[in-house]
């Protein structure tokens, strides 16, 4: 009884796991073409200046605490990675 009950949990466990591999995770975030990513921050820009300041200030407060909380989500190793690929931009932009 007990060799047959460790068999049938051990059978479950394979063909649960296989199940599990053969879903695709989907991607968090579309990957967009550089046209796509020029106008969605045109529209983005027109929409900030449309806004009144304190509607501004609001989305930019939301925004920030977003980024905050998206940060402390992450381990610090990808945090740090993190971190030094947005130097890298600043870097490459000539702000840093």
């Amino acid at each position: 009884m007990n060799t047959k009950t460790i068999a049938a949990v051990a059978i479950a466990l394979f063909l649960s796991v296989g199940a599990y591999a053969q879903n695709p995770t989907p991607s968090s975030k579309p990957h967009l073409t550089p046209e796509q990513r020029a106008a969605r921050k045109a529209d983005r820009k027109a929409k900030l200046a449309q806004m009144s300041p304190e509607e501004r200030k609001a989305f930019k407060q939301t925004h920030r605490e977003q980024r905050q909380a998206r940060l402390n989500a992450m381990t610090p190793e990808q945090r740090d990675r993190v971190m030094r690929r947005k130097e890298a931009r600043r870097a490459a932009k000539g702000k840093a």
